[in-house]
């Protein structure tokens, strides 16, 4: 099965409340006590257009707000919503955003991030069902939008998944209904004993959620004269053009894999606020940066900026981190005794000791030898807001940011060069350093060099006589 380390249990995920649902939905569906056969075959029927127009080609964004409640006459409170958004595409893609991660389902696979820390991510297999991957990680999923767009094909399977909680419930009967003073098609499945009901508000012309009710009206676990309830409200909506393949993809480039959902997550206070500020910007001061280096002794910022800074910030998992390191290294040649280079190791996990020897095998079979400064609690790359790798700045003299590229490319290579360049007063670096010509080997009958050719007789000039 999907291998997700989270657990996350019903009472995290969706908080239940004592509340009451709003009565703001009214319906005109069949009553609950019999259904005709012909009120379960158009049940149905309206049942697979949902789908339908779930699966198709045309995309659906959709945001979701659901609140899981219980009443009975002992106890009334509340609890916030927990609040989901979607992109939904063909062939069971996504897009979903929801308790600080964001998922990508595509070709066969789920790629995860969290807000908290966009240096690390979960790349795994949907083992052929995208909805139980999710299921299997986040344990509860009471969003039938979920089930529509990414369930199984069997109908029986998708009425099982609408609510899981619910999971004996199949079409019953649909009719006219009201949500917010708005006409709609009420989907009402119903579980044979009516202990479980799920009743689904659909847009009469998009077939699309504008909401639902989950209802488990006995059982072993509800006291007699209660009522569980799952109120889910929807907003959504067809896309004016089809979602591109690129809409789904994620560049992992830079960025490390990880084994499990709660390895996404940097549990350190004030981590996942970081989503929300702006990434460093030329014009603004440089934050502080004070580590200890590799091999010993300290290095800071302060110190260093007597003249121009170049710092880059790298791990040694990451690829094109590796793939820059010769590119530095020419740099901090061009302008070597001009420009003080500084990269910094960060994102990397185990002791000081097992991160410097990693580092000095990069080092070595990229055959350079480059200043390096240890980030060792991950703190500064926080503080420069790093969001991928590699991430290069240059800092000025007077202590601002010059400039800021994410990634390796000649392209960047000549941006910074160039920049440097110009906080050195304008000075060109040195060009490549020459090669040394290696002395020809004469061939066999082929003067040395500097002996003077014999000239070829004139035509028509005796030979010398032959002695």
């Amino acid at each position: 099965m999907l291998n997700l380390a989270l657990i996350v249990a019903i009472s995290t995920l969706l908080p239940l409340s004592a509340t009451e649902p709003p009565q703001d939905i009214k319906h005109e569906a069949a009553a609950p006590a019999k259904y005709s056969e012909a009120d379960r075959k158009a049940a149905t029927e309206a049942l697979r257009e949902v789908i339908s127009a779930y699966r198709g080609e045309r995309g659906i964004d959709a945001s979701v707000e659901v609140v899981v409640g219980a009443k009975n006459a002992a106890a009334d409170g509340g609890a916030p919503p927990v609040k989901a958004k979607f992109l939904f595409g063909s062939k069971r893609r996504a897009v979903i955003s929801m308790r600080d991660f964001t998922l990508r389902l595509t070709s066969g696979r789920i790629i995860a991030t969290h807000d908290s820390n966009q240096l690390v991510y979960l790349d795994v297999s949907d083992h052929g069902s995208p909805y139980y991957a999710l299921f299997n990680a986040f344990q509860s999923l009471p969003i039938p939008e979920l089930a529509l767009a990414l369930g199984e094909e069997e109908l029986s399977d998708v009425c099982m998944q609408l609510i899981p909680s619910l999971p004996d419930v199949l079409p019953a009967s649909v009719g006219d209904a009201e949500v917010d003073g708005q006409a709609c098609r009420a989907i009402v499945l119903e579980s044979d004993d009516a202990s479980q009901r799920v009743t689904l508000y659909i847009d009469p012309e998009t077939k699309l959620l504008e909401g639902a009710l989950g209802e488990m009206l006995g059982g072993p676990n509800v006291e007699p004269g209660a009522a569980l309830r799952w109120k889910v409200t929807s907003k959504s909506s067809f896309r004016k053009q089809p979602p591109e393949d690129a809409t789904f993809a994620f560049d992992t480039s830079g960025r490390q894999k990880v084994d499990g959902l709660a390895a996404l997550i940097d549990r350190r206070p004030g981590a996942a606020e970081d989503r929300d500020v702006e990434a460093l910007k030329a014009g603004e001061p440089a934050p502080a940066l004070a580590l200890p280096k590799l091999g010993g002794g300290d290095w800071d910022i302060v110190a260093a900026r007597t003249k121009p800074v170049l710092v880059d910030f790298w791990a040694t998992w990451c690829g094109p981190c590796k793939a820059a390191l010769p590119g530095i290294a020419e740099t901090a040649r061009q302008f070597d005794g001009k420009v003080e280079v500084m990269l910094i190791n960060a994102g990397e996990q185990g002791s000081r000791e097992d991160r410097e020897a990693n580092i000095k095998k990069v080092f070595e079979a990229a055959k350079v030898q480059l200043p390096c400064a240890l980030d060792l609690d991950g703190l500064a790359a926080r503080r420069w807001l790093i969001r991928a790798f590699p991430s290069t700045f240059v800092i000025a003299p007077d202590g601002k940011i010059a400039g800021v590229w994410q990634g390796t490319s000649p392209a960047i290579e000549r941006e910074i060069r160039a920049k440097l360049a110009e906080l050195c007063g304008g000075a060109k670096p040195e060009g490549p350093k020459p090669e040394t010509p290696k002395p020809e080997t004469p061939k066999p009958g082929t003067p040395k060099p500097g002996t003077p050719k014999p000239e070829a007789p004139t035509p028509g000039t005796p030979k010398p006589a032959s002695k």
